[in-house]
C-alpha cells in the first residue's frame, strides 16, 4: 500500500441541371453551417473556463505580463496558469474535463492534442471517456489515460506521484520508455526526482486520498465522484475478503 501523505461535386452538378437547384442550394447551406459548427467546436476545445480561484492564481500568456485569474474568464491554450502558496484553482473544459491545481503549481495545456503539461506542483485531472485519450507530461514522465480521474505531482526536491482514483492508464518514465507501468483505479507509482530505475505499481487507500486539498474546498463535486465512491467500496470488499496474513 502506497503512502499518500471530406464532397460529391458531380452529383451536385447533375441535380442543378435537372432543375433541383433549390434543394441543392439548401444542401450546400447545410453543409456550410455544419462545417462552421465543427470549426467552432474545435476552437472551443482549445480553451477552458476558470471555475474556481482560491487566493493567488495568475495567468501568463505568451509575450504578456502575468495577471490575476478571474472566475468565468477564458483560458486559451498556450497560457500558463500559476498558483501561489496556499492557493488553488479549477479549470473546466468544453468537454467537461476538469483540472484542479494545488499550491505552487505551474500548468499549461494543448487541447488540440489533448496534452496537459505540469511544470511543477500538483494537479488533479478528471476527463470523461468521450474526451478521448489524454496525455499528461512532466519533466520526467508521461501518462496516457481515458475516462479517468488522477492526481499528478511533480517535485524537484521530493518524490513524484501519479495516483489513479478512477479508470485505467499507462505511466512511463522518460528514462525508461520501454518499461511502462499499467495502472487501474486505486493504484499509484511514486518515483524520486531523478529516478535510476522504473517504479513499481503499488496500491493506495482511495478513502484517504479523498481527504486531500485537490478534492475538498471547491465549489463543485468531481465529475466522477460517484464512480470513485464505488471504487472505494470495491477496495473495502476486496480487503475484507482477503485472507488474513
Amino acid at each position: 500500500m502506497c503512502d499518500y501523505n471530406q464532397g460529391a461535386g458531380l452529383g451536385r452538378h447533375l441535380l442543378w441541371r435537372a432543375g433541383l437547384s433549390r434543394p441543392s442550394k439548401y444542401g450546400i447551406a447545410f453543409v456550410f453551417l455544419l462545417a462552421l459548427t465543427q470549426f467552432a467546436l474545435a476552437a472551443d476545445k482549445k480553451e477552458a473556463r476558470v471555475t474556481t480561484v482560491i487566493r493567488d492564481v495568475r495567468l501568463l500568456a505568451a509575450q504578456a505580463a502575468s495577471r490575476p485569474a478571474v472566475v468565468n474568464e477564458t483560458v486559451r491554450q498556450g497560457t500558463a496558469v500559476h498558483t501561489g502558496g496556499e492557493s488553488r484553482a479549477e479549470l473546466t473544459f468544453t468537454d467537461l474535463s476538469v483540472t484542479r491545481l494545488g499550491a505552487n503549481t505551474v500548468f499549461n495545456f494543448d487541447a488540440a492534442t489533448r496534452t496537459y503539461d505540469l511544470g511543477s506542483g500538483a494537479i488533479l485531472i478528471s476527463a470523461p471517456k468521450e474526451a478521448g485519450t489524454v496525455k499528461i507530461t512532466t519533466a520526467i514522465a508521461t501518462a496516457a489515460v481515458s475516462g479517468f480521474t488522477a492526481i499528478v505531482e511533480r517535485r524537484t526536491d521530493s518524490h513524484n506521484k501519479f495516483i489513479l482514483l478512477h479508470g485505467d492508464g499507462v505511466f512511463t518514465l522518460k528514462k525508461f520508455p520501454g518499461k511502462p507501468c499499467r495502472l487501474h483505479y486505486g493504484q499509484a507509482v511514486i518515483s524520486p526526482p531523478n529516478p535510476t530505475r522504473p517504479p513499481h505499481v503499488c496500491d493506495v487507500d482511495l478513502s484517504k486520498v479523498l481527504n486531500g486539498r485537490l478534492i475538498n474546498g471547491f465549489n463543485h463535486k468531481l465529475p466522477e465522484s460517484a464512480l470513485i465512491s464505488a471504487d472505494i467500496e470495491k477496495q473495502k470488499r476486496a480487503a475484507s475478503e482477503a485472507p488474513n496474513q
